[in-house]
C-alpha cells in the first residue's frame, strides 16, 4: 500500500502511474483504476485522457555534438563481476545461472520452401486462364449496346466495341463514348474488337484532338501540329493530333507543349515529343540500371508494336537528345540554378555537384578558431582525397567537340577541356611512364593499351572523398592514353580548388609511393608494393586516419564500370554530360545514407577499438616497461617527422636472412682464406662449389619432371624431341659432378656395396632409369648414423648454409609471386574486358602462377634436406611446413575452411538420403587443390586488413642464421607490439582513440553543412518569374 494518495493531476488524467513502495527491497508496484465515464445522450461513453503534445529532448537543443557516446566497453566480453560475487557470497548459497534455451527452429512449409513447385501444381492453369481472358471481352461478352450511351440516354445506343487497355474498369464502350472519355487521357491505349480479337487503334484514328493552352480544351483558331508528329510516352510511341492554341492568348508552341507536360526535341518544326512522365521514369532506370537509351528506345518501339511490322518511323536520335536535355535541367534545378537572376549561363566551376558534408570546408562547416586547433587533434579538419584511374570508361572517336561540346561541361564532376588539355600538352615530352612498375606491371599494362587504335580516350582518371566515399567535384578527367602522371597530377589539382586553406591533404593513390607529396596507399594495394620502407605509404601508421581503407576508387568505379558499353559510342559532349549525371546520382545516395553509414560504421570502429586496447594491454603488461618505454618513444618521433622522414623507422623490420648468393659468396671467401693461410685443394671445384652444383642439378631435375608432366605420350615429334634433350643435357652434366663425388664422399662406394650387399634400398634409389629420378648423393641425402664417417669434412655445414639460404630464398620468392599475382589480378578485373585482351592477361598471369608453384615446391625440398641434416629444432618454428592453404596474400584473413556452395543446390532425395544417415548437410563446393593465389570468398560485412588479420606464417619469417641465432627475442618482440592493433591504434598515435573523434566530427560536419544549405531558401522565395 502507498503511504498518500495519488496526486491531483493523476486523479483528473486517469490511466496509470508508478508510486515507490517505500520496503526494504527496491521494487516498484503499478497502482491502476478506471477511467471516467461521460453520458453523451442515452449512452455512456469513456472519457478520453488528457493528452500531453510531445516535448523535445532538451539535449538536442542544448548539445554541441550530434554524435554518440563512446563506450569503451562496447563488443567487449562480460567482465569478472558476476565470478566475484560468487566468490565473495556465503557458502552456502547456491547461484545458479539460467540456461537460455534456443527455441526450436521452425519448419518451413512447402510453399516456402518450393513456391514454384506449389504455385505450377495448384494455380498455373487458373492464372493461364485469366490472362487470357484478357484478350477476350470478359464480363461483357454478352453487351450488346453501350453502357454510356444508355446512361446517356441515347437515341439509339451504339455497338460496345473499344476497351481502354489502360483505364481500370476494362468495359466496352463505342468510339464515340470512347472519344469522350479520354478527352484528358489522350495516352491510353485502344483496343477494337473485330468479332474474333482485339486490334490496336489509335485516339487519333478515332478522332480525338488535343487541345493546348486551354484548360477548357477549347481554343477559337486552333493550329494543327505536324501530320508526321509522335508522342513517346510509357506505354508506347503514340500517334496523336495535337492543336496547338492561336487565339490572342498563344505563346510559341514549345512552351505550349512543355506546359502540358510533353517535352519537344526540337523548336520550330515539331515532329517529336516525350512525355515527362516517361522522362523521370527513364532518368530513374538509367541511373540505377546503367542500361543505354538505345535499349530503353528498342523496349518502347517492342510495346508498341511486338511485331515490328506497324513501328513508327524511329525517333531515336531525337529522343536521346531530350533525355540528355533533361538530365542536364535536373542538374540544373537540383542545383537551385533556376533561381538564380543571372541564369544557367551564370553557373560556376563545380557549382552542380552534390558536394560531399563530411569534407571540412573553411566558412561553411567547420568552427571559428579551428586553425588554432593543437597539433595533437588537426587531423580532424584533415581532408582525405583518394586517386585512381579506370580503363573501362574509354570512348570512341566519335562525333567532334565542335558538334557536341556538351551540356555543362565544368559545371560538376568533369574538368573543362581547354586548360586540362593545354596543361597535358604542355607535358607531353616528360619522361614518365603510364604506370608504376613498382611490381612489375609493364605486361599487362602493354597488352592491354596496346590496342588503343580508334579511341579518343582510353579511360578516366578521378578524386574523390575518402570519407564519405563521394566524386569531389570537378575531379574527373579523360585520360589520352594510359595513366600519366600529367593527367592525374591536374586531376588532384582540380579537386583541391575549395580546400586549399587546409593545413592538412591525406593523399591516396595505389601508386602514390613515386609521388612527392605526402601520399598513402589504399590498403588493399599497400601489400602488393615493396615492402622496404612501406610503413610511410601505409595507413596503418599515419595518425589521424582512423579505420579508413581509402579504396573509396574501387567502390564507386565498379559501380559505374557498365556505363563503359553505353558512353563508348558517343560523343565528346554527351559522354561527359552522362557520367556527371551518374556521378551526380552516387553522390545523392551516399548524402541521403549518410546518417545510417555513419553510425554503423561507428559502431564497428568502436567495437574492433575496444577489442584491440584489450588485447594490446594485455601484451604490454608483459613486457618490460622500460622496454616499452623506449619504443614509444620511437613511435613518437617517427609520427612526429614530417615527409620525408629521416628518423629511425621503428616498423621497418630489417632482414636478417642471408640469400643463397650472399651464402655462396661468403663461402667463396672462406676458401679463398683458407688457400691464403696455406691449405691444400683436392680438386679445382672446390667443396662449396661441389655442393652448389649438386643443387643445381637438383633444380634441374625438378624442371623436368614438370616438363614430363605437360609433355604426355601422345605429344607431338618436336616436343618428345625437346624433352629427351633436356634429359641428355642434364646426364651429360651430372656425369662431370659423379667425377668429383668420390673426392668430398671418398666413403659413398663402400656405403653403396654395404646396401647392395645386405638387399636392402637406400632412400635415394631411383625409380627409373631417367636422369631427372636419378639420386644426387648430397649429405643430406646420406642417414645420418653413416653421414660424418662417408662424407668429407665441412661438407655437412656447407650443405646446411646452402640449404637455409635457398629455403628463405625460396620463401621470399612466394611472396613476391603473391604480390605481383594480387596487383595483376586487381588490375585485370577493373580494368580489362574482351576475349582478346583477357586471354592475354591471363596468359601473363598464368606464367606467374607458374613461378608460385616452382618457388614452393623448391622450398619444400630445401626444408626437407634442413631437417635431414639438422633434425627437429628451434629453426622449424621460423621454416614451418609449407601447405597450399599457407600461399595466400598478405590481408587474406584465416578463410581457408571448406568453402560452401551455393544454397538449394541439393535435390530432394539427396537431402532426405542424408538427413536418414543423419550426416551434415553440405552444399557442394570446397578448395581447389592446386596453390590459389586469389582472394577467398567473403561475406558483405566480413572485415579485411590489418585490423582484423590473421597472418599466413609466411609473411612472419623474416630471421635465419645457425641453430642458436634464429630467434632474436627482443627484436621480435618489439616487432609484435608495434605491429598488434593495441600499439597501431592506441599506443603511439590517434588511430584508434582518434578514430571516435574521427566519426563525431564527420557527424557535426555534416550536420553543420546540412543546416547551411538551407541558406537558399529565401533566394527561391524571393525569386521571380516563377508562375
Amino acid at each position: 500500500m502507498s503511504e498518500s494518495r495519488p496526486s491531483k493531476r493523476q486523479r483528473a488524467e486517469g490511466g496509470s502511474y508508478h508510486d515507490t513502495v517505500p520496503i526494504i527491497d527496491d521494487y516498484y508496484t503499478i497502482h491502476a483504476r478506471e477511467a471516467e465515464f461521460r453520458r453523451v445522450g442515452n449512452s455512456y461513453r469513456l472519457a478520453p485522457a488528457l493528452e500531453r503534445s510531445p516535448q523535445l529532448d532538451p539535449i538536442w537543443a542544448t548539445t554541441e555534438s550530434w554524435a554518440p557516446v563512446d563506450d569503451p566497453e562496447f563488443s567487449l566480453d562480460p567482465d569478472g563481476a558476476w565470478y566475484d560475487e560468487q566468490v565473495g557470497a556465503d557458502v552456502m548459497e547456491e547461484f545458479d545461472i539460467p540456461s537460455v534455451i534456443a527455441p526450436p527452429k521452425k519448419k518451413r512449409s512447402r510453399v516456402a520452401k518450393r513456391p514454384h513447385v506449389v504455385w505450377k501444381e495448384l494455380h498455373r492453369e487458373t492464372y493461364l486462364e485469366e490472362v487470357v481472358r484478357w484478350s477476350g471481352r470478359g464480363d461483357f461478352i454478352n453487351a450488346r449496346q453501350c453502357s454510356d450511351c444508355i446512361l446517356r440516354k441515347a437515341e439509339f445506343p451504339a455497338l460496345p466495341e473499344y476497351r481502354c487497355q489502360e483505364c481500370f474498369l476494362p468495359d466496352l464502350v463505342c468510339a464515340s463514348c470512347c472519344v469522350r472519355r479520354h478527352k484528358a487521357q489522350p495516352l491510353h491505349r485502344i483496343a477494337k474488337w473485330t468479332g474474333v480479337k482485339f486490334t490496336p487503334i489509335s485516339l487519333k484514328d478515332m478522332g480525338l484532338k488535343v487541345q493546348l493552352n486551354h484548360a477548357s480544351l477549347f481554343c477559337s483558331n486552333p493550329i494543327p501540329c505536324h501530320t508526321a508528329f509522335l508522342l513517346l510516352h510509357t506505354n508506347g510511341i503514340h500517334q496523336i493530333s495535337i492543336q496547338y492554341c492561336g487565339c490572342t492568348r498563344a505563346i510559341p508552341h514549345h512552351l505550349q507543349l512543355l506546359r502540358r507536360g510533353f517535352y519537344p526535341a526540337t523548336q520550330l518544326i515539331i515532329k517529336t515529343c516525350v512525355t515527362f512522365s516517361l522522362l523521370r521514369l527513364l532518368h530513374k532506370f538509367a541511373l540505377t540500371t546503367k542500361a543505354s537509351t538505345y535499349d530503353f528506345y528498342r523496349a518502347l518501339e517492342k510495346m508498341t508494336d511486338s511485331t515490328g511490322l506497324a513501328v513508327p518511323d524511329s525517333r531515336y536520335r531525337a529522343f536521346f537528345r531530350t533525355i540528355l536535355q533533361w538530365r542536364h535541367l535536373q542538374m540544373l534545378k537540383w542545383g537551385a540554378r533556376a533561381h538564380d537572376e543571372l541564369g544557367a549561363e551564370a553557373t560556376g566551376i563545380g557549382e552542380l555537384a552534390v558536394v560531399c558534408p563530411s569534407c571540412p570546408r573553411p566558412g561553411v562547416n567547420l568552427p571559428v578558431g579551428w586553425e588554432d586547433e593543437p597539433v595533437g587533434t588537426q587531423y580532424l579538419y584533415m581532408m582525405f582525397v583518394c586517386m585512381d584511374a579506370n580503363f573501362r570508361l574509354k570512348n570512341q572517336v566519335v562525333s567532334n567537340y565542335s558538334q557536341d561540346p556538351g551540356l555543362g561541361t565544368g559545371w560538376s564532376y568533369m574538368i573543362p577541356r581547354e586548360p586540362y588539355k593545354r596543361y597535358v600538352l604542355s607535358r607531353a615530352n616528360d619522361e614518365d611512364i603510364s604506370i608504376s612498375t613498382c611490381v612489375g606491371l609493364q605486361a599487362l599494362a602493354k597488352a592491354y593499351t596496346k590496342y588503343s587504335q580508334g579511341l579518343r580516350h582510353t579511360g578516366v582518371g578521378g578524386s574523390f572523398c575518402g570519407r564519405s566515399e563521394m566524386v569531389l567535384p570537378v575531379a574527373i578527367g579523360n585520360l589520352q592514353k594510359g595513366e600519366r602522371y600529367a593527367n592525374m597530377d591536374y586531376v588532384f589539382g582540380s579537386s583541391l580548388r575549395s580546400v586549399l586553406l587546409l593545413p592538412f591533404i591525406l593523399i591516396s593513390y595505389d601508386i602514390a609511393s613515386t609521388t612527392q607529396l605526402i601520399p598513402a596507399i589504399p590498403k588493399l594495394h599497400e601489400p602488393m608494393h615493396g615492402t622496404a620502407n612501406h610503413q610511410v605509404y601505409s595507413l596503418n601508421f599515419i595518425p589521424g586516419v582512423g579505420a579508413s581503407d581509402l579504396e573509396t576508387p574501387e567502390r564507386i568505379w565498379s559501380a559505374h564500370n557498365p556505363l563503359g558499353n553505353s558512353t563508348k559510342t558517343q560523343g565528346p559532349g554527351s559522354r561527359q554530360d552522362v557520367l556527371d549525371d551518374h556521378f551526380g546520382f552516387w553522390n545523392w545516395c551516399k548524402y541521403i545514407g549518410l546518417g545510417s553509414t555513419l553510425m554503423r560504421r561507428y559502431k564497428r570502429a568502436v567495437a574492433d577499438r575496444n577489442i584491440q586496447a584489450e588485447g594490446h594491454r594485455g601484451l604490454t603488461e608483459s613486457l618490460d616497461a622500460d622496454l616499452v618505454a623506449s619504443w614509444e618513444e620511437l613511435c613518437v618521433e617517427w609520427e612526429a617527422d614530417t615527409f620525408p622522414k629521416t628518423k629511425t623507422n621503428p616498423y621497418q623490420t630489417d632482414n636478417s636472412t642471408l640469400t643463397e648468393a650472399q651464402v655462396r659468396k661468403d663461402l667463396a671467401d672462406e676458401e679463398e682464406e683458407r688457400l691464403v693461410r696455406g691449405g691444400s685443394s683436392v680438386h679445382a671445384t672446390s667443396a662449396s662449389s661441389f655442393v652448389v652444383l649438386g643443387l643445381e642439378l637438383e633444380a634441374v631435375q625438378r624442371r623436368i619432371r614438370r616438363l614430363v608432366k605437360v609433355t604426355p605420350a601422345g605429344s607431338t615429334a618436336r616436343q618428345l624431341s625437346g624433352l629427351t634433350e633436356q634429359r641428355n643435357l642434364l646426364r651429360t652434366r651430372m656425369r662431370g659432378w659423379e667425377r668429383i663425388l668420390p673426392l668430398y664422399i671418398p666413403g659413398l662406394l663402400q656405403y653403396q656395396a654395404d646396401i647392395s650387399r645386405l638387399g636392402s634400398r637406400t632412400p635415394s634409389s631411383p625409380s627409373s632409369n631417367h636422369p631427372e629420378d636419378a639420386a644426387i648423393w648430397l649429405p643430406s641425402n646420406i642417414p645420418a648414423p653413416h653421414r660424418e664417417m662417408i662424407c668429407g669434412p665441412g661438407l655437412v655445414t656447407i650443405e646446411k648454409r646452402l640449404r637455409v639460404s635457398q629455403a628463405h630464398d625460396a620463401l621470399e620468392n612466394v611472396r613476391h609471386v603473391l604480390k605481383i599475382k594480387s596487383r595483376m589480378v586487381s588490375f585485370k578485373n577493373k580494368n580489362i574486358r574482351g576475349q582478346r585482351e583477357g586471354t592475354r592477361s591471363r596468359t601473363v598471369i598464368d606464367r606467374v602462377h607458374e613461378n608460385a608453384r616452382i618457388a614452393a615446391e623448391k622450398y619444400r625440398a630445401s626444408r626437407l634436406a634442413i631437417l635431414k641434416l639438422s633434425g627437429p629444432g628451434d629453426w622449424e618454428k621460423m621454416l614451418q611446413p609449407l601447405e597450399d592453404g599457407d600461399i595466400r596474400s598478405y590481408q587474406d584473413p584465416n578463410r581457408l575452411r571448406q568453402r560452401q556452395g551455393r544454397l538449394g543446390t541439393l535435390e530432394d532425395d539427396q537431402v532426405l538420403a542424408l538427413e536418414r544417415e543423419g550426416a551434415a548437410i553440405e552444399e557442394p563446393g570446397g578448395n581447389e587443390a592446386d596453390i590459389n593465389l586469389l582472394h577467398v570468398r567473403r561475406g558483405r560485412r566480413d572485415g579485411t586488413g590489418e585490423t582484423r588479420r590473421t597472418l599466413s606464417w609466411i609473411w612472419t619469417s623474416n630471421s635465419a642464421g645457425d641453430d642458436d641465432q634464429y630467434f632474436l627475442f627482443p627484436h621480435l618482440f618489439r616487432e609484435e607490439w608495434l605491429n598488434s592493433t593495441g600499439i597501431l591504434w592506441n599506443g603511439c598515435g590517434i588511430h584508434w582513440n582518434g578514430c571516435g573523434f574521427l566519426w563525431n566530427a564527420k557527424a557535426n560536419s555534416s550536420g553543420i553543412l546540412f543546416c547551411h544549405s538551407t541558406e537558399w531558401n529565401p533566394v527561391v522565395e524571393s525569386s521571380s518569374g516563377m508562375t
